[in-house]
């Protein structure tokens, strides 16, 4: 059961979904069915870009570095890295072959520091279970500007340092064309990926209003990058948001951000998610030389829900859609959230080699609070979008409250750190 071969959940999925078939008899939904689905108005979003084409102003040179889109993003995305590294004024990085300066390497907070983790903005998701004449993301957009306002609002040992979103920034990647309960299936190709375009626009618009003492760093999900990540969807992600993975120190704790997409299912990208694999370990062990008094790694899928060795057998729970998303009884197998075996076996090797602290994940759309069997957490953190409800929801949580959220980060002395998971509403 170990090695079972699938393709991003693929198999299991399907085989979760005819389970689920045969089991909800009584409220049996049909994940065929579309007829409740009404295409959306592409033709307006070509008519608005060209509008919006018409009025943009051409400009020179002096007037781009002065436009307030440049300051907005001029330390933003990709233009806050290099070499797969975070660069960031407020958190400096150690340069090769310069020593006796000052950097995030070295423990020069005392009393330590916080960081923010928030997960699933997944522009366009509250949509996608609906008929809609237009596309429209208004509520994720709302959502998203309300997570600004109240990360820019912390202060004192409150306010983070940086903010890690992990994954899952938009919803519609365009090889998504059999989405369960979606009006993707009624799109083409280029009419998803011109909507993709558009909610990547309206993220780095509203994330850049994060005030500039704080960083931001984007992971990509499978909705950003697909289900079966490929050379041009990774290439797609890169040219507009940057790498899609990095490393950085802070406040000296080492910090490794993954595409783990390709550990979900790396046959789009061999190359790819090999040549990921030995950077992770060449990081690991560079992480471990210089001391680091933390290792934290951030991802989109959860290595595992409850323990390392789990097999999608074990799993056999659901997680419920909010009622009216889609056909009655829509839901998800819990094993579709994981990582496969047999590529979580690569990471999880390492990780206990090299003592990683934690790992910190989204897409479960709730919270998880787990533990690998050498002590190693691993943290789910909610969405800030649509919630899900897992019919293990109580095992899994540790108590915390399922609603959008996100989630506090404290880090300690050497090997110690508290997080606490928030309600945007409180």
């Amino acid at each position: 059961p170990h090695n079972t071969p699938r393709s991003a959940h693929d198999t299991c999925f399907k085989r979760s979904i005819n389970e689920l078939k045969i089991v909800n008899q009584n409220n049996l939904f049909n994940v065929e069915d579309i007829s409740y689905v009404r295409k959306p108005n592409i033709a307006r979003i070509i008519a608005n870009q060209h509008a919006q084409s018409i009025r943009r102003p051409k400009y020179t040179l002096r007037n781009l570095l002065t436009s307030r889109r440049f300051h907005l993003y001029k330390h933003r995305f990709s233009n806050a890295q290099y070499d797969r590294t975070l660069l960031y004024p407020t958190l400096p990085q150690p340069r090769k072959n310069v020593k006796n300066e000052h950097t995030e390497m070295c423990r020069s907070r005392c009393c330590g520091h916080r960081f923010v983790l928030a997960a699933d903005t997944q522009f366009g998701i509250l949509m996608d279970g609906f008929a809609m004449e237009n596309p429209n993301w208004s509520q994720e957009i709302e959502i998203s500007r309300k997570a600004v306002a109240k990360l820019n609002s912390m202060t004192g040992k409150e306010r983070p340092l940086f903010v890690c979103v992990c994954g899952d920034l938009v919803d519609t990647e365009s090889s998504f064309n059999g989405a369960l309960a979606s009006w993707k299936k009624v799109m083409t190709g280029w009419e998803r990926s011109l909507i993709f375009e558009q909610q990547v626009k309206d993220f780095k618009r509203v994330w850049s209003r994060l005030d500039s003492d704080i960083a931001l760093v984007c992971l990509c999900g499978n909705h950003d990058v697909g289900n079966r990540p490929t050379k041009a969807s990774i290439e797609r992600w890169t040219s507009s948001l940057g790498d899609d993975y990095l490393s950085f120190w802070v406040n000296g704790t080492f910090n490794i951000a993954l595409n783990n997409c390709l550990f979900s299912n790396p046959s789009g990208a061999p190359e790819m998610f090999q040549e990921q694999l030995l950077w992770l370990e060449k990081r690991l062990i560079y992480a471990q030389e210089n001391k680091a008094t933390h290792i934290f790694v951030y991802t989109h899928f959860p290595w595992f829900l409850r323990h390392e060795n789990e097999t999608d057998d074990e799993v056999v729970t659901f997680s419920g859609a909010p009622p009216g998303w889609g056909p009655e009884g829509t839901s998800f197998p819990d094993n579709y959230f994981t990582i496969p075996f047999e590529e979580r076996q690569m990471a999880m090797l390492l990780f206990r080699k090299y003592n990683v602290t934690a790992c910190f994940s989204g897409h479960f759309h709730q919270n998880v609070v787990a533990k690998s069997s050498w002590g190693m957490d691993m943290i789910v953190t909610g969405a800030l979008s649509m919630t899900l409800s897992s019919g293990m929801a109580s095992e899994l949580s540790n108590g915390e409250i399922n609603g959008i959220g996100m989630r506090t980060v404290d880090v300690g002395e050497a090997g110690e750190f508290t997080h606490k998971w928030f309600l945007l509403d409180e």
